[in-house]
């Protein structure tokens, strides 16, 4: 047997060697084609959500207050808005003292799986009804659940961060909800999203650096205000899952 070794100042390498070269940089080519590809493969896709960056639209409807600022519209089917500021801040300061009002709003759509937001131009809310057409937000109660999911802050989730949920986002999650953009429980493996309230129906505040982004499952009472859907829950009653 003769062993074979590169010589660097010799024009040709022993030809043994000269194989196991070629067939070494072959294979170093094919995976450096292929560890991409399955890579790309096996991430996870982003959802859907979208947010018109830098695009206003003009909408007009029922401002509802209460209990998180949204926006009835009238329509065939009629359409719902949730509300919220610029940043990581919710509109219950941009719309007080609206509730029931009639109102004209300039705001960038932000949209997933047909649930709509709209994040509202800073001083572009006009009243275009008089108080006395005003009508109240009425809760519906329909009946107790039982739901498994995550806690989300709504903005984010609906489509301006990608990811907007899951351990990634949970910083950025936590922030948005202290700034009383609307808490949101998205169910597991369902399009399902229910805003939380307290069990007296007023806006749900509680520790969301403990809850937020974490799988969660929550005992409550399933509300509606017209097509928004609502889960009434106390903190005894939700219980996170390790």
């Amino acid at each position: 047997m003769i062993d074979e070794f590169y010589i660097g100042y010799e024009s040709r390498m022993a030809p043994g060697l000269a194989r196991r070269i070629r067939a070494a940089a072959a294979g170093v080519l094919v995976l450096a084609v292929l560890l991409p590809l399955l890579l790309i493969a096996a991430q996870g896709r982003f959802a859907r959500g979208v947010f018109e960056f830098g695009r206003t639209r003009t909408v007009e409807g029922r401002l509802v207050e209460f209990p998180y600022p949204a926006l009835d519209v009238e329509g065939a089917p009629p359409e719902s808005y949730w509300l919220v500021g610029p940043g990581k801040h919710g509109a219950a300061a941009l719309v007080r003292g609206l509730d029931g009002r009639r109102v004209r709003l300039r705001g960038t759509l932000i949209e997933r799986d047909g649930e709509k937001m709209l994040q509202l131009a800073p001083h572009e809310i006009e009243t275009i009804g008089a108080a006395a057409e005003t009508k109240p937000s009425v809760l519906v109660r329909i009946r107790t659940v039982s739901v498994v999911g995550e806690l989300v802050d709504s903005k984010c989730h609906l489509g301006v961060m990608k990811p907007g949920e899951g351990p990634a986002h949970r910083d950025c999650a936590v922030r948005c909800l202290l700034g009383a953009v609307p808490p949101m429980l998205s169910e597991h493996g369902t399009q399902v999203r229910l805003a939380l309230l307290r069990e007296d129906g007023r806006p749900f505040f509680s520790d969301f650096p403990a809850l937020a982004g974490r799988p969660l499952t929550v005992r409550g009472t399933l509300v509606s205000q017209g097509a928004r859907r609502f889960l009434e829950a106390g903190l005894d009653d939700i219980e996170i899952i390790r």
